[in-house]
C-alpha cells in the first residue's frame, strides 16, 4: 500500500463561543502565540475561524469576522510566510477581505449554500476551496440529519455543490471536499461516514476530515469534556490515515502528528 502524506490543519478559533476552545484566543497576542505553537508542532496549514459553527451557535456577522481576522492574517503572514492560511467562513464579503489580506484558502462549512456569491470570489482569486457537506445552519442542522443512505446522500449533495461551484468558474483542481463530520449527522451517521471514508477518497478530490474533539466522539467514549477527547480523536485520525485522507483538521497538533507517524509506520 502506497503511503499518502497526511497534512495537518491546525484549528485556530478566534471566537468567544467555540465548543472546545472558545474565548482562549480572542485577543491578537494569544491567537498569534497559539498559531506559532501549532506551526512549531508540525501544522502544515492554519485554519482560522472568527465565527463558531458548533450546533446552536449565533452568527456574529461579517463585519466582526473581518475585524477579528484581518490583523491576525497580516501578522501570521509576516511570522510564517511559508504556512498557508485557511479562513473558516461562509460569507463572500469576508472571503474577499481575508484573501486580499493574504489568506490562501477558504474553508466554507456551508459548501456555498449560505452565500453562493462566495463561488464568484473564489473563482476570481483562484485559491483552494474546502467545500463541506452540511445542511441548514448551526441552529437547524440537528433536525436535518435524515438520510436514506448517509454515504450516498452526502456524496450526491457534495457533487451537486461541486457542479454549481465549477459552473461559477472554480477549477476542479482547487476543490477540496469535506463530508462534514458533525454537521447535520447523528452519532451513527458520523460513524458510518468514517467506516466508509474510502468512498470519499475515491471521488478524486483531496479529502479533509474535521472530527477533532466533536460531540459524537464524546458520545461514543462517554466523555462530556471536549478537551478530554484526544484518544477518541486519535482513533479517528488513524482510520483516516489508513484510508488515505489528505488533510486532518485538528486541535492537538503534536499528538495527532504522532498518531500519523505511528499509523504510517504500521501500514
Amino acid at each position: 500500500m502506497k503511503k499518502k502524506k497526511t497534512h495537518l490543519m491546525a484549528i485556530v478559533n478566534i471566537t468567544e463561543d467555540s465548543f472546545s476552545d472558545g474565548g482562549l484566543y480572542v485577543d491578537l497576542p494569544s491567537a498569534i502565540n497559539h498559531s506559532s505553537l501549532c506551526v512549531k508542532q508540525g501544522a502544515h496549514i492554519l485554519d482560522i475561524g472568527a465565527q463558531s459553527t458548533r450546533p446552536g451557535a449565533s452568527e456574529v456577522g461579517a463585519e466582526i469576522e473581518i475585524k477579528r481576522l484581518v490583523p491576525l492574517i497580516k501578522e501570521l503572514k509576516l511570522l510564517h510566510p511559508q504556512v498557508p492560511i485557511s479562513v473558516d467562513t461562509y460569507h463572500h464579503s469576508v472571503a474577499k477581505k481575508v484573501l486580499d489580506a493574504g489568506a490562501d484558502w477558504i474553508n466554507d462549512v456551508s459548501g456555498g449554500r449560505h452565500d453562493p456569491e462566495i463561488f464568484n470570489v473564489i473563482a476570481d482569486k483562484g485559491c483552494p476551496y474546502v467545500l463541506t457537506h452540511s445542511r441548514g445552519n448551526s441552529k437547524t442542522m440537528d433536525s436535518l440529519a435524515i438520510y436514506s443512505n448517509v454515504v450516498e446522500d452526502v456524496k450526491n449533495e457534495l457533487l451537486n455543490q461541486i457542479e454549481l461551484a465549477v459552473s461559477k468558474g472554480l477549477k476542479n483542481e482547487k476543490i477540496i471536499i469535506d463530508p462534514g463530520i458533525g454537521f447535520a449527522k447523528s452519532v451513527e451517521q458520523n460513524l458510518t461516514l468514517l467506516k466508509n471514508i474510502d468512498e470519499f477518497v475515491s471521488m478524486k478530490y483531496p479529502v479533509l476530515i474535521g472530527a477533532s474533539r466533536k460531540r459524537f466522539i464524546g458520545s461514543v467514549i462517554n466523555e462530556p469534556d471536549a478537551n478530554k477527547r484526544i484518544f477518541g480523536t486519535s482513533a479517528v485520525a488513524s482510520r483516516c490515515v489508513i484510508a488515505g485522507v489528505d488533510i486532518l483538521r485538528v486541535h492537538d497538533i503534536k499528538e495527532i502528528s504522532q498518531v500519523i507517524k505511528m499509523t504510517n509506520s504500521i501500514i
